[in-house]
């Protein structure tokens, strides 16, 4: 936890948000995905997302990172950042084999689309509990994918952290218990969320 102008009780109100929200994304991706998923919550508070050392760690070996921004009384951004790896777990577990064993680009889009789909759903739920959470609307936009090498992810969060004017983040990540993926979902919010937060919450 990260600490800064918000209270002991403003930060404790927003983590059971945050939390109730992982788990809701959680329960939805083990039911897409048949496997049981664990949320885990890293990190949050104000400021900036800070760097991810796993994501250096991966080097050259690809991720894909789908970003899904929302704007209205908050603006922010999530992200998903899984890679190709578990990509192809998941599709090996999820998928048909005529699909998975295929190298075509076609059943190469439905595999991306697959995922992609998941994270839209998850991305849309966490929308809905920040709405209803400080009583505001918020409309997500349409989700922008990427595939990037994993030690070019922190430059590319450090500049979206500048973008979205980033003063309150989540680190977290939705790990498979039997299958070995554990995706980032990453949350970036401006300053509106705090203003709103200390208005809407008696601390």
């Amino acid at each position: 936890m990260s600490k800064g102008n918000l209270s002991q009780v403003h930060l404790q109100i927003i983590e059971q948000m945050i939390t109730e929200s992982l788990s809701k994304a959680a329960e939805s991706m083990a039911q897409m995905l048949k496997i049981r998923v664990n949320p885990d919550l890293i990190q949050f508070g104000e400021g900036q997302l800070h760097a991810i050392r796993e994501f250096d760690d991966l080097g050259r070996f690809k991720v894909n990172l789908m970003k899904v921004a929302f704007n209205g009384e908050i603006n922010g951004a999530f992200y998903f950042v899984i890679n190709n790896h578990e990509m192809d777990l998941i599709n090996s577990v999820c998928l048909p084999d005529d699909i998975t064993s295929s190298r075509n680009s076609h059943t190469k889009m439905m595999k991306h689309d697959f995922m992609s789909e998941i994270e839209n759903l998850i991305a849309n739920m966490s929308i809905a509990a920040l709405s209803e959470f400080l009583g505001v609307q918020v409309i997500g936009e349409v989700p922008i994918v990427r595939n990037m090498k994993g030690e070019l992810v922190n430059a590319y969060l450090e500049n979206e952290n500048e973008l979205n004017k980033t003063n309150f983040f989540v680190n977290s990540t939705l790990n498979g218990a039997v299958v070995n993926i554990a995706p980032h979902f990453l949350w970036m919010i401006d300053d509106n969320f705090i203003r709103i937060t200390k208005l809407n919450t008696v601390a």
